[in-house]
């Protein structure tokens, strides 16, 4: 289970009630404002704490649950890569929320965090055995992203925010790609690898949704209105996600 101590039972309800603090928010905003980009982002200063507060208790979240992790090795693994998805998330919303004009540079950084996050990821779910200490053969597929990122942006190719988005999209493909052969690796208990496979579905997915609110149309346009409306429902899909990658490390109850 996932909620047995009184720390995990305290952060999942901080954490649900963030959520629906942000969802009401996001909701009546996009009622107030319709599909009016700078009217939402005046609007939504809010949601910048609400969401930090809800990427916090998930690490909480897994931290504490990582303590009676199946394996001691992929606790530090499922530790570390939250770590990582925390400051991923602070730079999207803590650093929005409090430095001005930061949208390009929350942006690079939160995106960078996130690839470091699903490279982790891709090694947790690419073990076969708890000796299992290779790299992924995957990683040389990851490297050449991050060369031919570096090489478009120095040649003027493409921008730096558009280069490491395209990036992270291999990343995060190839994550995708990994957690799904989770069940047939063997490594993790069978209820756990199916979380996990799930997880990085409904991660993946989240992530589209991220993609479609960054795409701008017209005030009041139906593109814009789909970018909006995908941008309400990112956290629906992110939060379960992540419940769903920290229960996979729990040992299984005799």
């Amino acid at each position: 289970m996932l909620l047995q101590t009184t720390a995990q039972k305290v952060a999942f309800s901080l954490l649900a009630v963030a959520l629906l603090v942000t969802t009401g928010k996001d909701w009546f905003d996009f009622y107030s404002c319709g599909a009016v980009s700078q009217c939402l982002s005046d609007a939504g200063t809010l949601q910048l704490y609400t969401k930090s507060i809800m990427t916090t208790m998930l690490t909480v979240l897994a931290f504490v649950t990582a303590s009676g992790a199946f394996s001691s090795r992929d606790g530090k693994l499922l530790r570390a890569a939250f770590v990582f998805s925390l400051l991923a998330d602070y730079s999207f919303s803590l650093l929005k929320a409090t430095v001005a004009d930061a949208g390009t540079i929350s942006t690079v950084l939160g995106i960078t965090f996130f690839m470091v996050f699903q490279t982790i990821l891709i090694y947790r779910h690419s073990r076969t055995s708890e000796a299992d200490k290779s790299l992924p053969k995957i990683y040389w597929l990851l490297a050449v992203a991050v060369i031919a990122g570096v090489a478009l942006i120095a040649t003027g190719t493409l921008g730096l925010t558009v280069a490491v988005v395209v990036v992270y999209g291999i990343f995060v493909i190839t994550s995708l790609v990994m957690g799904i052969l989770v069940p047939r690796k063997g490594y993790f208990p069978a209820a756990n690898a199916k979380l996990i496979c799930w997880g990085m579905v409904a991660f993946f997915f989240g992530d589209v949704c991220v993609g479609l609110s960054m795409v701008t149309g017209d005030d009041h346009s139906a593109l814009q209105s789909v970018a909006e409306i995908a941008n309400n429902f990112i956290w629906w899909l992110y939060v379960p996600a992540q419940l769903m990658l920290i229960r996979g490390c729990v040992k299984p109850q005799a």
